[in-house]
């Protein structure tokens, strides 16, 4: 069942009452006791590209309390996952029963967009694992606040999913103080089971249908860390009869990638999830990537956003989400980073994160998972659209947009401007497009009529909207809404299924209406966002259409030349593997050229030569002293596609990042 039919299907659950519930024994586990029940009739598979379960994909949006406290960002996230058929974990580590009113009005917004919620909760903080274990007082004051909030949870979502711990050991109060140490390592291991199975038991009993899953930080999972860690958790749990019958995981592979490259974030990633379900009995897994900027200040890329999928799903993650950070944390390090905090923001509001300083990024990550998927943007005429918002003066979520619908209803999509006012590198003055990604057109455009309505705040001071256009969605095509706005002096109706030149204002207080009609456009995305490079993707698509292609045995070479305007000659070098010699030409699928250097795309690492096991990197032939320095570079792809002109830039940008990013390298 999807997301958006759960509420319709789903009984409504009565009230659950916490009197008279049954006593745990040994600190969780019942005699005879064998929860698990997500977990006998459920069969493993082989993991594919959309995941290994056998249910239908859990992806879902992580929501902090800054985002779904803040009424205004809460309605707008969960309108996001509305239409995108997600889940929404609400996060309150320590929910208690004084939490119950916030969380339940989250929960009423949840369910009027048609929002499954989840919850993160049971995070030990006002007792220490030292203290849940021997203070029985203190135990049953923890259990029953956890209860009640369960309890009231299952009112709105009685088959839904709760998340157990947050970064365990990292989150809570694993010793004492609280600190991450190796004691709080050890409390993990010798008491987690005990812990966990407690908490289990009561959340069953007062909620007996919900899934009930746990929260370990990464190192406790992956390979070249403490994976034994987590191996031992779930076996002192299968000895309890308390298996969770999912575990929730998050990786940001900026902490790898930043010192090794992406290739081992990648291995890290699919051994967090394959170990994940080996020691749960072959359990969903969820996996939480990064789309924000992390404390070294490593903003992701494309290219590692799509790393992350391939990754996770690959390996048979059941769901995938990407982190939100409620705090600005410029960028340093990354390489080619999709949209980077550039400079310290003047401050900190309510409003603050990813969300909507960095609105794109967290945009493009959904929409690579949305491709994934449903492999969207393939250029058929049933492709969702992008809705642009094409204007002046948009204002912090100053103007409401809704979208009628095939029920004959307003659907509400969200409010625009998306970014931050104030001192952010993305907030606008003057022309602004604003994107609305994604919108399938079978439920919002069902005849070929996309009809908007706008309203503005009645404190707004004003814009104007110039026009509306709906624009094929294609990830491979992806335009930041900045992107778009500065490509708006072109004549963008070509490229539309529908166009309509609104030229009015958006007044204080007042209401716009438009239509677009939708029609097939008379020129692909493509020649918008990649017009000089048309024959090298056409190339690359046809590469990527055969069955047995894998990305990740493939690379691209960058090399620059030793001077301007001398573009290598691709029957003049030879790429020199263990194999002999192949002509770049040859071993190559296509290439681009710029000033100061070339890309060749597609090269099998076949064609690499290997040193100690590792890839190494050796050019030869009549151009090689030409060569002042050249990277093998793990493949982008149409969907991270870097012309030869936007590569040598990105060299420019930072050498040693993309050193570190490279396969292998020569020169420099």
């Amino acid at each position: 069942m999807d997301r958006r039919g759960f509420l319709g299907t789903t009984a409504a659950a009565g009230a659950l009452s916490l009197a008279g519930c049954a006593g745990v024994t040994d600190l969780g586990r019942r005699p005879g006791a064998n929860r698990g029940r997500g977990a006998a009739d459920r069969t493993t598979t082989e993991a594919g590209s959309n995941g290994g379960a056998d249910t239908d994909p859990a992806d879902f949006v992580w929501a902090e309390q800054a985002l779904w406290r803040d009424e205004r960002v809460r309605e707008n996230l969960f309108a996001f996952a509305g239409r995108h058929d997600l889940a929404v974990v609400i996060a309150k580590a320590d929910a208690g029963i004084a939490d119950i009113p916030a969380l339940e009005a989250a929960f009423t917004v949840a369910e009027s967009h048609g929002v499954e919620a989840w919850i993160n909760v049971g995070v030990l903080k006002s007792l220490d694992a030292t203290a849940f274990v021997a203070d029985a007082g203190a135990r049953r004051r923890h259990l029953d606040g956890l209860a009640a909030v369960v309890a009231s949870y299952a009112e709105s979502f009685p088959t839904g999913r709760v998340v157990l711990w947050q970064e365990a050991p990292v989150g809570g109060r694993w010793v004492e103080s609280g600190d991450w140490n190796d004691q709080a390592v050890s409390n993990l291991e010798r008491f987690g089971p005990r812990i966990f199975a407690a908490q289990r038991e009561r959340v069953a009993e007062v909620a007996p249908e919900v899934d009930i899953g746990v929260f370990v930080h990464f190192p406790y999972l992956v390979d070249g860390k403490q994976p034994k860690t987590f191996a031992g958790l779930a076996d002192g749990l299968r000895a309890r009869g308390a298996l969770p019958d999912f575990t929730f995981t998050d990786f940001y592979r900026g902490w790898y990638a930043k010192d090794v490259g992406p290739e081992p974030a990648s291995r890290a990633v699919e051994s967090l999830v394959t170990n994940a379900r080996t020691a749960t009995d072959g359990r969903p897994v969820t996996f939480l990537g990064q789309a924000h900027t992390i404390d070294p200040r490593y903003t992701p890329s494309k290219q590692d956003v799509w790393m992350d999928l391939r990754a996770a799903l690959g390996a048979g993650a059941e769901g995938v989400g990407w982190y939100a950070r409620t705090a600005y944390t410029p960028t340093e390090r990354g390489f080619d980073p999709l949209l980077p905090n550039h400079g310290p923001a003047a401050r900190d509001g309510p409003h603050a994160s990813t969300l909507t300083f960095a609105r794109d990024r967290y945009q493009y990550a959904y929409a690579a998972l949305r491709s994934k998927r449903r492999h969207e943007g393939t250029g058929s005429g049933d492709d969702p659209v992008d809705l642009w918002l094409v204007g002046r003066g948009f204002s912090f979520y100053d103007h409401r947009l809704s979208v009628r619908t095939r029920d004959d209803g307003w659907t509400f999509l969200g409010d625009f401007d998306g970014y931050l006012d104030g001192n952010y590198p993305y907030g606008r003055d003057g022309r602004s497009v604003s994107i609305f990604r994604g919108l399938p057109r079978e439920r919002f455009a069902p005849d070929g009529r996309l009809e908007c309505r706008v309203k503005t705040r009645p404190r707004s001071d004003g814009a104007h909207l110039s026009a509306a256009l709906a624009m094929p969605t294609n990830v491979a095509c992806f335009l930041t809404e900045g992107a778009a706005a500065a490509a708006d002096d072109r004549d963008l109706e070509p490229f539309s299924a529908g166009h309509a030149t609104v030229d009015e204002p958006l007044t204080a207080g007042g209401s716009t209406s438009v239509a677009l009609d939708l029609t097939a456009p008379d020129q692909p995305m493509e020649m918008l966002a990649f017009p000089n490079h048309r024959t090298q993707r056409r190339r690359l698509r046809r590469l990527e259409s055969h069955a047995e292609f894998v990305p990740a045995k493939a690379f691209d070479l960058w090399i620059r030349t030793e001077g301007a305007n001398d573009a290598i000659d691709p029957n003049a070098l030879s790429l020199v593997g263990n194999s002999g010699a192949r002509k770049l030409g040859e071993a190559s699928t296509t290439v681009s050229t710029a000033p100061e250097g070339s890309v060749f795309y597609g090269l099998s690492r076949e064609g690499l030569g290997h040193e100690d096991g590792s890839p190494s990197l050796e050019l030869a032939g009549d151009a090689r002293d030409r060569v002042a320095s050249a990277y093998a570079m793990p493949y982008a792809g149409l969907v991270a596609f870097r012309p030869a002109g936007t590569a040598m830039r990105v060299l420019d940008a930072d050498p040693a990042a993309a050193r570190t990013y490279a396969i292998a390298f020569v020169g420099e």
